[in-house]
């Protein structure tokens, strides 16, 4: 990789060393048989991206943002390349679908990037010209190529494009008014992918594949860019079919030999709670090398929970892996070493809400909490953990803000100067600048990284640092019809910042006096193991709590809507201080 300036020169490369070669491979529902497998080799990528490039050429110009909408499938990396092979930007984002705050979301991306056209798929051409209308872009040209015969693309010149060029932009889980796109140049993309590649000792025959859309960045970058940047083979499913039966993702697993396969904490999660024992019966895990677990707070209780739960598919406890990683530092930061189980290590929790650790035995009298390791940096970013406040590093021990600096690290958001300088860039107190601020909260402890939360998320109820998913982890603990559910923990002003939790709770089996009961249970927890009261607990069905497209809680947007009264709400337990502070309606049925 450190011979090309460019992905597309990289991309390039490897079509001419190994041809036949698969680049591509997309079983969009492992759990079938005999269901549909599309194989893409290298020369066909490199040749489909080529002519998508000169086909674009009478549309956009070198530079333009082309906004790429596509359905799961091999298509997605076709127009992407295509948009690269152009010289133009190619801003991944998912398709329209039925909900408003979606759609609305896709618009902010489009105007927010200023795009010159969409570039999506025959199937969902209709739907995206639909959604582009009413969102006042009519005037940009909606285009799909994937009905054109593939030729060898011998129009296509390469664009004049090196390392400073923009690679893509990706924008980042947010508000729908304020989208921020953080722009990665190719540079940035191919140390990071040598990160990726040393943390994982990975190779041109090592498959990498999973479920993840290839518009979120650890989709992006962790499973489709580092497997072709290393000469080896992309493979994709569809994520509906994993959320709908999680067992289909550990199928692709065996059934194509991937080795490397990354995914979001709740995944794992969803597979040790949703996969069969017949299931597990007729799977072999023993060849994965690293079940990549980043992109949200790893659990420990995840890990040993999956750990044991696949150990009879062979699954090793060494293929566990933390890592962490951002957009902003175009995505890995660390990662644990080939062959090492995840270290873990038990604090003091009462210690940890003023942001010291203090490792603690079996033995410990008070509450604990487990920290996982992100693993270790791989010395290609230079990591400080530094007091937000007065920009000095934290003493050994003792959890600040993670400051990153290294070529990895994006050249900041897309036409947003005031919001780069916030945070890019940035100066410790010594005056060593380059930095940037991550916003999350965590400590390094023998070369070991170790994310404990995020400023902004970070719960200060009464004086005590709270963490809100160790809330929402021990929620789900209550009660069997929580334990599918996911949970927002937030806090509200009445005047003084108190507890709130929405708990997403299989409550149709359950009468009032039930769910009251439920409700109670979670106050006792909250009490108990957090030293906590709660101004407010709230059940509503599943799917209401809102996450991002990869998974993540929205935790500011589950206050919004609990403080709009726009909950679908099951049963809730408020103080009058709270209810002062809603608006009226009563959309409530307990």
């Amino acid at each position: 990789m450190s011979d090309h300036e460019t992905f597309v020169d990289l991309l390039q490369t490897r079509a001419v060393a190994h041809p036949e070669r698969p680049a591509l491979i997309f079983d969009a529902d492992p759990g079938l048989d005999d269901g549909p497998v599309r194989t893409v080799t290298y020369a066909e990528l490199a040749a489909r991206a080529r002519q998508i490039a000169a086909l674009l050429a009478g549309t956009v110009r070198p530079g333009d943002r082309v906004l790429v909408l596509n359905e799961p499938g091999t298509a997605f990396a076709e127009s992407f390349f295509g948009v690269q092979y152009a010289g133009a930007v190619p801003v991944p984002a998912p398709l329209p679908d039925g909900y408003r705050r979606q759609r609305d979301r896709l618009a902010g991306i489009a105007r927010d990037a200023r795009i010159a056209a969409v570039l999506t798929d025959g199937a969902a051409l209709g739907t995206v010209r639909e959604w582009a209308g009413e969102s006042g872009l009519a005037e940009v040209p909606c285009l799909a190529f994937d009905g054109i015969a593939p030729d060898d693309g011998a129009a296509w010149r390469r664009p004049a494009i090196d390392g400073s060029s923009i690679a893509f932009l990706q924008y980042t889980s947010g508000s729908t008014s304020d989208p921020k796109g953080v722009v990665v140049d190719h540079a940035n993309l191919l140390h990071n992918l040598r990160v990726f590649h040393k943390i994982l000792s990975s190779g041109e025959n090592v498959r990498v594949g999973g479920w993840l859309p290839m518009y979120h960045d650890f989709g992006l970058i962790g499973q489709l860019l580092a497997p072709l940047s290393a000469g080896s083979c992309s493979v994709g499913m569809s994520p509906t079919a994993f959320l709908k039966r999680p067992y289909t993702w550990l199928r692709l697993i065996d059934r194509h030999d991937v080795r490397i396969s990354p995914a979001p904490n709740f995944a794992y999660d969803l597979c040790t709670r949703r996969v069969t024992d017949e299931q597990i019966a007729g799977l072999d895990l023993s060849r994965w090398m690293h079940a990549i677990n980043g992109s949200e707070p790893v659990q420990a209780a995840t890990l040993a929970a999956f750990a044991r739960r696949f150990a009879a598919a062979g699954l090793r406890t060494e293929t566990l892996c933390p890592g962490y990683g951002m957009a902003e530092a175009t995505l890995s930061v660390s990662g644990s070493p080939a062959g090492t189980a995840p270290v873990v290590t038990t604090v003091d929790a009462d210690d940890l809400e003023r942001h010291i650790v203090t490792p603690v035995d079996d033995g410990h009298p008070g509450p604990v909490r487990d920290l996982v390791s992100s693993g270790l940096s791989t010395g290609d970013f230079d990591v400080r953990i530094v007091d937000p406040a007065t920009r000095r590093e934290r003493p050994p021990g003792t959890i600040g803000e993670i400051w990153l600096r290294g070529p990895s690290v994006a050249r900041g958001y897309w036409d947003r100067p005031e919001a780069t300088r916030e945070v890019f860039g940035n100066a410790l107190a010594t005056g060593e600048g380059g930095y940037l601020r991550t916003g999350d909260l965590g400590l390094l402890d023998g070369g070991e990284l170790y994310v404990t939360g995020r400023i902004k998320e970070l719960l200060i109820v009464n004086g005590r640092n709270l963490y809100p998913y160790d809330i929402e982890a021990a929620v789900r603990t209550v009660h069997e019809s929580l334990s599918r559910g996911v949970g927002a923990a937030f806090t509200v002003e009445v005047p003084h910042e108190e507890l709130v939790v929405v708990q997403e709770c299989r409550a149709r089996s359950l009468d009032r006096e039930a769910r009251a009961a439920v409700v109670t249970a979670i106050r006792r927890l909250l009490s108990t193991e957090f030293g906590v009261g709660a101004a407010g607990v709230v059940l509503v069905r599943p799917g209401t709590v809102p996450r991002t497209t990869s998974g993540k809680i929205q935790r500011g947007l589950a206050r919004m809507l609990f403080l709009s009264r726009a909950l679908d709400t099951e049963h809730e337990q408020l103080t009058d201080a709270i209810r002062a502070r809603l608006r009226t309606g009563d959309r409530v049925r307990s």
